[in-house]
C-alpha cells in the first residue's frame, strides 16, 4: 500500500479535542497528508445519515489512499445499513483501518465484497500505542514482514498440523450485531479473531460468543483466537473458565493469546494478509502475498 493522505472518519462517537489534535499531529510528524471529515470533532455527534454520506465521500476522494477512524464506541449499527455499497464499489480496494464499534464497518465490507478492511488501532489511540504496536501498524500498512507471535493452544488441529487462513473478527458484541442482522462474513477458511472490552460483563460476553457458535458464525473456520478480553478478578476468572469449554465444542483449532483488542499493545490485523500458525502456536504472517478474498 502507497499511503500518502489519510482520511479521518467517524461513524461512532466523536473524539476529545486533546486526542484529535495529538494523533493528526503525530500522523502529519511520520510524513503523512491528513484530510479530516467534519464530523469527527464535533461538537455533537452527526446524524446516522450525515455520517453514513461523509464516510462516503471521503472513501470515493481520489486524494485518500487510507480512510483511518477517529474513534469506536457507539454508532456503527445506525450507520452501515444506510451506505451505498454500489457506490464504494468504484474504489474496491481502498483500505480502510479501525477496530471496536468499527468491527461492523469491516465486517460488512467483507460480507459486500468491497474495500481492503484492516482491523487495528484508530486515532484515540496514537498516544497510548507501544512502540512495538506502532512499528507493527507501519509495517502492516507497507506490506512489510512481521515478526511472529506465540500463542497458547486451546485446542489443535485433528491432524495435529498448521493452519492457515485470512483474519477477520472483532469485538464480539459488534459480530454478534452482525450475525443478528445477516450481514456477518463467512468464517470458512478464516481465522477468526474475538476480543471485548469490560462494559460487557462475562454473562453477555458468553452468550454472544454461543450464539455465534449455535446460529453457525465459526462453521468452516481454519481457527479461532481468543485475543484480549479487558475483565478482571471474578470476572476474569469467569471467562478463563469458560474458555477451554467453548474450545472443546469447535471443530476448528481454537488459540489464545494474540495482542489485539482495547489494549496499547494491539496488533492489526490485515484481513487481506494470509498468515499461519504452527501446532504449537506459533503465528505467522506471510511475507510475500497480499491476499485477495
Amino acid at each position: 500500500m502507497h499511503i500518502l493522505t489519510i482520511g479521518i472518519v467517524s461513524i461512532s462517537s466523536i473524539i476529545p479535542r486533546d486526542q484529535f489534535d495529538f494523533g493528526t499531529n503525530a500522523l502529519a510528524q511520520a510524513g503523512y497528508r491528513v484530510k479530516v471529515a467534519p464530523n469527527v470533532v464535533g461538537p455533537e455527534v452527526a446524524s446516522a445519515a450525515e455520517r453514513a454520506r461523509l464516510l462516503e465521500a471521503f472513501w470515493l476522494d481520489p486524494e485518500i489512499d487510507l480512510l483511518l477512524f477517529s474513534r469506536g464506541g457507539e454508532g456503527a449499527a445506525d450507520v452501515v445499513p444506510l451506505l451505498d455499497w454500489n457506490a464504494l464499489r468504484a474504489r474496491p480496494d481502498l483500505p480502510v483501518m479501525g477496530f471496536s464499534d468499527v468491527t461492523i464497518l469491516l465486517g460488512a465490507m467483507l460480507s459486500h465484497g468491497v474495500g481492503h478492511p484492516i482491523s487495528g488501532p484508530m486515532l484515540s489511540y496514537s498516544r497510548r500505542l507501544t512502540p512495538e504496536a506502532r512499528e507493527w501498524v507501519r509495517a502492516a500498512l507497507d506490506e512489510a514482514p512481521l515478526p511472529p507471535v506465540r500463542l497458547r493452544v486451546l485446542r489443535g488441529a485433528e491432524n495435529g498440523g498448521s493452519v492457515s487462513g485470512l483474519p477477520m473478527g472483532g469485538h464480539v458484541t459488534r459480530l454478534h450485531w452482525l450475525w443478528k442482522n445477516g450481514l456477518l462474513p463467512s468464517a470458512n477458511g478464516r481465522v477468526v479473531f474475538l476480543e471485548c472490552t469490560a462494559k460487557y460483563p462475562p454473562p453477555q460476553v458468553r452468550q454472544c460468543i454461543e450464539e455465534l457458535r449455535d446460529g453457525g458464525a465459526f462453521d468452516g473456520a481454519a481457527a479461532v483466537v481468543l485475543c484480549d478480553f479487558r475483565h478482571a478478578g471474578a470476572e476474569r476468572a469467569a471467562l478463563d473458565a469458560f474458555f477451554p469449554e467453548f474450545a472443546a465444542s469447535l471443530r476448528s483449532p481454537v488459540f489464545a493469546g494474540f495482542p489485539y483488542g482495547h489494549i496499547p499493545g494491539i496488533l492489526a490485523l490485515d484481513f487481506r494478509r494470509q498468515l499461519d500458525v504452527s501446532p504449537d502456536g506459533i503465528l505467522a504472517f506471510r511475507e510475500d502475498e497480499s491476499a485477495k478474498p
